[in-house]
């Protein structure tokens, strides 16, 4: 059987408040809606454009196909205004228990552009109902211009 893009679903995690707990494992009851306004992160507000703000949120990418899903890889594929250089979304691995605090903050981040991107995060396997959290930082710089809609869109295929 093929691997129904229908099928694989984003999550949030359990603690979506914003702060140092936001973060541990996956909440099946908090889909995530691609294209729905503020779906990750809110509006940047005045106040965060003029002294700059790096802000922290945690998804779960989750196989709900019958079969396994193989060597997935995921990246940053569109979304994000690349002549916009005052904010940046960059992405990581994590872990189902991790929180801002304890994991977030500490990781590596990356900015992957495309499925070949040699950045682009290795997932591996998925069988069905497994999942994975990818950490997503929002940096906005410090004077940043004012901009409206702001997206970007993470996409994950086997490689």
């Amino acid at each position: 059987m093929a691997i129904d893009p229908a099928r694989i679903k984003w999550y949030r995690c359990a603690t979506w408040t914003e702060g140092d707990t936001h973060g541990g494992d996956i909440d099946l009851t908090s889909e995530i809606i691609s294209g729905a306004d503020q779906n990750i992160f809110d509006d940047v507000s005045n106040a965060e454009r003029e002294t700059g703000d790096v802000e922290y949120r945690k998804i779960f990418i989750r196989n709900e196909n019958v079969d396994t899903w193989n060597s997935v890889i995921s990246w940053i594929s569109g979304g994000q205004d690349s002549s916009n250089n005052d904010v940046h979304i960059d992405i990581a691995l994590g872990t189902d228990a991790g929180t801002k605090t304890d994991e977030g903050t500490g990781l590596t981040y990356v900015q992957p552009t495309a499925k070949a991107d040699g950045n682009a995060l290795n997932i591996g396997n998925l069988a069905q109902n497994e999942y994975q959290a990818i950490w997503i930082r929002r940096t906005v710089d410090a004077s940043a211009l004012g901009y409206t809609n702001l997206q970007f869109v993470i996409s994950a295929e086997s490689s």
